[in-house]
């Protein structure tokens, strides 16, 4: 597999063939970490970005399955998976784990942003290949995941392997976003979409609530960070708070 690139050059590739190969790129989080700031959810989600913020960053590595990405996010001998693409892709996951040096066996955590079936198709091969790890998703999507194992639900301000869930609901009632504070990078699953250099929220076909989902978007906007990735689309890699304020204002 070839070498990874800094996200600013290369373009991702998205809007392929469902059985495509995997393609991941590191997300290079090179910015200091002081002056993010915070105004969602009060004091307790303040502080708690604050305690994560003493973390070092992740390592960020795409896993591009096609029209879907998933990620995998390394903090020394540790991984999680964000996100599992659809039925089939446990291996491609595992060529990305092995690119950041590390076995099935690192892998702790499993997040699973919602429960649709192009973002939770690989979770039992996933979880079947990393036995020690636990998987997380929102209170209100667990009951539509099939998992070989039980869930462990997770809501705002909860903290796993140093980021920080928040709770997003609207595309699905327990849709959430995975915030790594010290890398300035938020995951947003498809609570928002960025094709074409379009950013947008949900896909309005497969979302139960947009209503709600307008109102996450709001949310999201008033968190601060550089780099935004999405489930569908290509990264923001500068500004990304920012670009996202701008869409909330017209919501």
């Amino acid at each position: 597999m070839r070498e990874a690139q800094q996200i600013s050059r290369r373009t991702w590739l998205t809007r392929v063939a469902l059985g495509g190969f995997a393609v991941w790129s590191e997300l290079n989080f090179g910015l200091g970490r002081k002056g993010w700031s915070v105004a969602i959810g009060g004091s307790e989600l303040a502080s708690g970005i604050a305690h994560a913020q003493n973390r070092e960053p992740a390592k960020a590595l795409q896993v591009n399955l096609g029209f879907v990405n998933a990620y995998v996010l390394i903090r020394g001998k540790e991984a999680a998976v964000v996100d599992t693409g659809t039925a089939g892709n446990a291996s491609k996951i595992a060529d990305v784990v092995r690119t950041g040096g590390l076995s099935w066996d690192a892998v702790q955590h499993v997040i699973l942003t919602h429960y649709h079936p192009d973002h939770i198709g690989s979770v039992g091969e996933v979880l079947a290949a990393a036995n020690k790890a636990t998987a997380y998703a929102g209170a209100a999507d667990i009951p539509q995941i099939k998992s070989p194992r039980p869930l462990k639900a997770v809501d705002d301000n909860d903290e796993v392997f140093g980021l920080r869930v928040i709770a997003t609901p609207g595309h699905t009632p327990g849709h959430i976003c995975v915030f790594d504070p010290a890398g300035s990078l938020l995951i947003l699953g498809d609570a928002m979409n960025h094709t074409g250099n379009k950013l947008s929220g949900p896909n309005p076909q497969y979302t139960a609530d947009m209503a709600q989902a307008h109102q996450s978007v709001k949310k999201l906007a008033k968190l601060e960070f550089q780099r935004a990735v999405f489930g569908h689309g290509e990264p923001i890699e500068k500004g990304a708070s920012q670009a996202i304020a701008k869409l909330a204002g017209t919501l």
